[in-house]
């Protein structure tokens, strides 16, 4: 299959690691935007919210200024401010910041080796009487097990962390329909891009208000400051590039899908993420786990004087400096590996199939194959 033809013009010579699809749609719907004058928080990110909201089976969507503000958000209109927060250990550091900011302790569980997810019982395991929610993750676009982790977890608050899960299911529904709140990134790696820009996601009316009042400086209305609160509101401008995005939005689904289905049959031997139960992913980060002893940074290094960026897949969250002396749990084996020998490889719906085909030749020869 070939991939979809390129609109924007970029740097030749080097096969990017990642690269939003960007075209006419986005760059008209801007234009409008800046003629019309009205800049935030107007008839687009009305649409946005409500296109938003249909896709992930919600009843409200409220958008704001980037995934990280969403899972603030969503921790300040759960009310957590104290005790601890169950989080998987491996992640980038947005949700333990966001756990921190509000006063509370990511309480971290390690991954499953398979999938890469938190699993339900390591999640279970991990609650104590000062658990006040969990936050659990969509790996690089892959489900977590939503309906085993919510049994399990037993009515405790739960967010959803659909960063990377647009576009994904599992158990025939939404990734993103599980939770009290779902949180969703628009960053430009994730497979919708407003540039910056994130969204909670939820079926609670009083939660979704809340939401609306603690993104937009605590008002009700025209001067009526319900309580102190920040301003995290999307621009019309996001809300254009974000609904030209959604139209082609299958589209880059599926694209994703064949060139990981690609990828996954070129890297068999090397130790990759397995989906959870009926779920089905929309491979927003492509990852392989070297083999132990591997020199994952000199693979990277290789790969980049051969034309194809890489890069590292993730972090263990326990062991960044950010964080130290701030969370608790452990031990973190899975999470510790994945990060050690973890890399990202490009995979983006530009991607051309022989530019597809140089990746899988270059990484086996620098890598030297599974071993």
């Amino acid at each position: 299959m070939a991939s979809p033809r390129r609109e924007i013009a970029y740097a030749p010579g080097v096969i990017r690691l990642a690269k939003p699809w960007i075209g006419p749609p986005e760059l008209e719907g801007v234009a409008a935007v800046l003629e019309s004058g009205m800049l935030v928080m107007g008839a687009r990110v009305a649409e946005l919210e409500e296109r938003l909201a249909a896709l992930c089976g919600r009843r409200h969507a409220v958008v704001c200024g980037s995934g990280t503000a969403a899972l603030e958000l969503a921790l300040e209109a759960l009310e957590v401010c104290d005790g601890a927060v169950l989080c998987p250990d491996l992640s980038w550091p947005s949700p333990a910041h966001a756990i921190c900011r509000r006063g509370a302790r990511p309480q971290l569980v390690d991954v499953d080796a398979r999938t890469w997810n938190a699993s339900a019982t390591a999640l279970a395991s991990g609650r104590t009487m000062e658990t006040r929610a969990a936050i659990v993750i969509d790996q690089f676009g892959s489900p977590a097990d939503h309906p085993a982790i919510e049994a399990a977890l037993d009515g405790l608050p739960l967010i959803v962390d659909a960063a990377c899960s647009l576009g994904a299911s599992v158990a025939g529904r939404p990734s993103p329909s599980y939770g009290a709140i779902a949180c969703l990134s628009f960053h430009p790696r994730k497979l919708l891009t407003t540039g910056e820009g994130g969204a909670c996601l939820t079926d609670d009316d009083d939660l979704a208000e809340r939401l609306r009042l603690l993104r937009n400086h605590g008002q009700r209305g025209p001067g009526d400051f319900g309580e102190p609160a920040g301003n995290h509101r999307l621009t019309e401008m996001a809300a254009a590039m974000g609904l030209a995005q959604l139209d082609r939005l299958d589209a880059i689904v599926s694209r994703r899908r064949a060139l990981a289905a690609r990828y996954r049959e070129a890297f068999a031997g090397f130790d990759l993420q397995q989906p959870a139960p009926r779920a089905e992913g929309n491979w927003q980060t492509f990852g392989v786990v070297l083999p132990d002893g591997a020199d994952r940074d000199a693979v990277v290094s290789g790969m980049r004087d051969a034309g194809v960026e890489a890069g590292r897949l993730s972090y263990a969250l326990h062991a960044i400096g950010s964080l130290a002396g701030r969370v608790s749990g452990g031990p973190f084996p899975v999470a510790e590996r994945i990060e050690r020998q973890g890399l990202a490889l490009p995979l983006h719906p530009l991607l051309e199939d022989g530019e597809r085909d140089q990746v899988i030749e270059t990484f086996l020869r620098v890598s030297g194959g599974p071993g």
